[in-house]
Parts: C-alpha cells; structure tokens; sequence
C-alpha cells in the first residue's frame, strides 16, 4: 500500500481532510491515529472466550493465558490496541535498506534497551516509519508490518494468517474490538499449526514449551514466556 492509498482509505471514511498527495504530513498522522483509536474498543466477556474456546475444542486457559502473558490481559490501552514495535523486525521486512541512514528506527539486532516505555511512544515509532518508507518512494506496508497488535500480541506481518488483506487493515481491525482479535488469533493459530498444539496443553511445560516455542519463536525462553504462560494459564483455571 502506498500513502496515497492510505491518504484515499482515510478520506473515505472520514477520518482525514487533508489533500490526497501522497505525502507526510501532520493530518496524515492524526488520520492514522484516529483509525488506530475510534473504536469502539469493545471488551470481550468471559462467555466470548469459552465459546471461542469449544469452538477450538481447547481449554479457556489456554486461550486466556496468551492474553494475560503477552499484554497483561489489556486489549486496550486508553482508546489504542497495546502494540510493541519491532526495529529488528522492520530491518528483516524491508531487508536492512534503512539499517545505516535510520539506525535509530532500523537494526537488524535486537536490544531490548530500545523499546519506547510508552505506548504514545511506541505508536509515534509507526508515524516515523511510515514517513522514512514515503522519502524513499516504498510502500508503506512495513510500518504496519513490523508491530504487534492487541491482546494477543500478533505481529502484522501475519496479516494473512489473521485473515486481513494487508497489515494496515489488520493494525485497523484489530484496534476496534476484543471480538476481532479473538478471531484474528483464532485464524493464526490454526494457519500456523498452532491449534493441535494447543488441544494438548495441560499444567506442565512439557505440552506447553512447544506452543510458547511457535508462537513467540526461538528466544522464547530468554524471556521466560513458557513459565509465565505456565502461571497464567494455572491461573486461569487450567489443568
């Protein structure tokens, strides 16, 4: 997607007035931000997850427990899907092009030191991207890529996966509603050949690590994800 594209998308439903240039700016920004926040930031209940669940033929907790390990169980964060910008991942998507002029923005390491603290940071780190791919004439796309999304933590670049026809979509979509990403979530797993995994999680590490080890990938243990998932889906009432 180019900007003029996403210029033309805001337009349309009635979230930018500015000119359809295809440049920069700052009612770009506010566009962008308005999509990413007017909601309606419903909640899903405790029955949307246990329907979810049978439909799966999983248990709750091992639903929940994604939500609690990977965003403290906040699918919104004042009005915002929480989201974790990723500069190693937007280094791999668009192939280190802007490790040496951006290296602020784009590193093909990862170093945990560099996470903003704030999601008003976090979300400002998407604005500077999608202005440094529009300077050198590239789709916009990897902005929306290299970022994970709501609840349940999942990258943009699976937009595919999660059932969206491009990553802005999928970052739109899933700023909405607690449904949507239960859903999108839904699709990933069973896209990704998490779901038979996951039917066999039970309260020991032994079912769990290979779930926590395809969905967060290789470094998943320096980050302790498979003993907080433990804990959180013991929690939840796993067994």
């Amino acid at each position: 997607m180019m900007l003029l594209q996403l210029q033309t998308h805001l337009k349309a439903t009635g979230r930018y007035a500015g000119a359809l240039d295809g440049l920069p700016g700052m009612l770009t920004d506010a566009g962008i931000m308005l999509a990413m926040t007017d909601g309606p930031d419903t909640r899903a209940s405790k029955a949307d997850f246990v329907k979810l669940a049978d439909e799966l033929k999983v248990q709750p907790a091992a639903i929940e427990a994604f939500w609690v390990t990977e965003s403290n169980g906040v699918p919104f964060v004042d009005g915002r899907a929480p989201i974790l910008p990723e500069r190693h991942r937007f280094s791999k998507v668009t192939k280190g092009f802007f490790d040496r002029s951006d290296p602020r923005l784009s590193s093909p390491v990862w170093d945990k030191t560099w996470y903003p603290r704030t999601q008003d940071g976090r979300w400002a780190v998407i604005l500077q991207w999608y202005r440094i791919l529009t300077r050198e004439g590239w789709p916009i796309d990897a902005a929306f890529k290299a970022v994970s999304y709501g609840g349940p933590q999942i990258m943009g670049e699976n937009f595919k996966e999660c059932g969206f026809s491009d990553a802005f979509t999928m970052a739109e979509a899933m700023a909405r509603d607690e449904p949507t990403q239960l859903r999108a979530f839904a699709n990933f797993i069973t896209a990704t050949g998490i779901l038979p995994l996951l039917r066999k999680v039970r309260a020991n590490l032994e079912t769990i690590e290979p779930v926590v080890a395809k969905y967060n990938g290789k470094s998943y243990k320096a980050n302790n994800y498979h003993l907080k998932y433990m804990t959180n889906f013991v929690k939840a009432g796993g067994r």
